[in-house]
């Protein structure tokens, strides 16, 4: 089969990396892309919000170049938050450079092809959610909800609006699931 991608977008805790995961383990993808943002920012322990226009940057061209790697994999590639996802981060840290780095993403060779799967969940699905700002839950339901707020204009910006398929994610982990996989039998 040739490479078909399938991205996942949404805000923290809706599930992208678990649902990436189990899919993986269940033989679904070929080969997994994780978050490079969150990546990242594992390793430096970086403040989320506050992000310099030198990161998005970053972020982009680590993207870019992995959608180059990609493209030579036969079978089904699936990617977690690509560049919809960091589009919408940039939107809300960096807005000024928001057409700039989205001309860039235009650039990926996989952006005319690719499907996506949008995971939205409510602010308050976030707030109960989050482990990982556990000790600033206001902030993660309050800055995860702009960037959500976002990514329809991202989708749009980038060309993807009618290749995606929006999600309820707020519910039970296996109905989403079962969502999820539908869907990419259907993108298949």
């Amino acid at each position: 089969m040739p490479n078909k991608t399938v991205f996942f977008c949404g805000p923290h805790t809706c599930g992208k990396t678990t649902i990436l995961k189990t899919l993986k383990n269940e033989g679904f993808f070929q080969e997994i892309g994780s978050e490079i943002g969150k990546d990242i920012y594992y390793i430096r322990k970086l403040v989320t919000g506050e992000q310099s226009e030198d990161f998005e940057w970053e972020v982009t061209n680590l993207e870019l170049e992995r959608d180059k790697k990609f493209l030579n994999i036969s079978g089904l590639v699936g990617i977690e938050t690509w560049h919809p996802g960091n589009l919408a981060y940039v939107a809300v840290r960096n807005p000024k450079i928001l057409d700039k780095i989205a001309e860039a993403m235009k650039k990926s060779p996989l952006i005319n092809s690719a499907f996506g799967i949008y995971l939205d969940i409510p602010p308050n699905i976030i707030f109960q959610r989050t482990k990982t700002f556990k000790n600033n839950k206001e902030w993660a339901k309050n800055f995860y909800s702009e960037i959500n707020k976002h990514l329809p204009m991202c989708f749009e910006k980038l060309g993807l609006t009618e290749r995606i398929i929006k999600i309820d994610a707020s519910g039970d982990f296996d109905y989403v699931l079962s969502e999820v996989k539908s869907q990419i039998l259907k993108f298949l």
